[in-house]
């Protein structure tokens, strides 16, 4: 069997003091006839002139400022290779993570993507595992995602790497209710077509429906164990969007993926009208606590069964509903019994 080539697409804004960290982990691990793609998101620092050192060992692209996920996109139309990778500038990954989903991929061709879990560091120094505070979900992965086997059992171990489990199966179901993809550990094949697609019209969360469209599309495989690094740093990161705009995109998604989907609404369409009903209570919510009433009430006539309580702040001029709504978090958070 030939080898699987891969294309490494880096995402990067106005982080010159990272990027090259991020690049450097990729291309420890990547193989002849790979490529690893940076692509630009108009950044106006000193990137383009960081990146220039690596001449023709990366290929880097200048675009005008779009967001991430028109970036990725980019990269996804750039890249040559059947398997698609994706880095954040703002990550590493270990040095056998390409050649551990390689094999899987090579191995089981039914397999559409594969994520892993990844590791960070706590403020004390302490590594620890990412995933299970990411989709804070307390079940096994044999329940979430299919049995699990040995990953010795598809492919050989790296040298130093533990043997670990790899669960594969049906992911769509899953991925509504709860985000298990860490973007910088993916794989995707290419020839997906249009799963393999971010959204470009969020402010966040762009990158859950090309999970939830990759899902829709074919079998996920998880590899449970690490094969990244997230670091924390002090510059902004995607998920530092406030609660409107991550709830807003959040809605969005939901609605255009799963809310489109005749064969899934009528097999689960109780659980998605159930999540989106807390999406739009949580987007009132965000409006009432800014102040914004009007927007408020505007959401709530669309929500059934809408609890007498955000009917009742919402009739309140805006900066007396803030005020009530703030006040009654702060009250709930004071009085809230600490845990045993």
């Amino acid at each position: 069997m030939s080898r699987l080539q891969v294309s490494v697409v880096i995402p990067t804004h106005n982080r010159a003091s990272l990027v090259p960290i991020a690049v450097n982990s990729a291309l420890a691990c990547t193989e002849p006839g790979d490529e690893v793609i940076v692509v630009d998101d108009g950044s106006t620092d000193a990137t383009a002139g960081c990146l220039a050192a690596y001449g023709d060992r990366i290929r880097y692209v200048q675009l005008p400022h779009r967001g991430a996920g028109a970036t990725r996109n980019h990269g996804i139309e750039l890249a040559r290779n059947p398997l698609v990778a994706f880095l954040d500038s703002d990550d590493t990954w270990m040095p056998d993570k390409l050649q551990l989903q390689r094999a899987l991929m090579e191995q089981r061709p039914e397999v559409l993507f594969c994520f892993s879990d990844f590791a960070s560091r706590s403020d004390a120094g302490e590594r620890t595992r990412g995933l299970p505070h990411w989709h804070e979900d307390p079940r096994p992965w044999d329940e979430i995602l299919g049995p699990g086997l040995s990953y010795s059992s598809i492919a050989p171990l790296p040298s130093g790497r533990a043997d670990f489990r790899v669960h594969m199966g049906d992911l769509y179901l899953p991925e509504m209710e709860r985000d298990y993809v860490p973007t910088f550990t993916l794989v995707a094949r290419r020839d997906a077509g249009s799963s393999l697609h971010f959204a470009e019209d969020v402010v966040t969360y762009e990158d859950w429906e090309c999970f939830a469209r990759l899902a829709r599309a074919g079998t996920a495989a998880f590899l449970d164990c690490e094969t990244a690094w997230q670091h924390r740093h002090p510059g902004p990161r995607l998920t530092d969007a406030n609660v409107f705009d991550r709830v807003t995109s959040r809605l969005c998604i939901l609605e255009r993926v799963w809310g489109t989907d005749e064969a899934f609404l009528a097999a689960h369409g109780e659980r998605y009208r159930r999540l989106r009903r807390r999406y739009q209570l949580e987007r009132a919510a965000a409006l009432l606590r800014h102040g914004m009433a009007r927007r408020a009430r505007e959401d709530l006539r669309g929500i059934d069964d809408c609890p007498l309580r955000y009917r009742l702040f919402a009739t309140l001029p805006g900066p007396m509903a803030g005020g009530l709504v703030r006040l009654g978090r702060s009250l709930q958070r004071t009085f809230a019994p600490h845990p045993r």
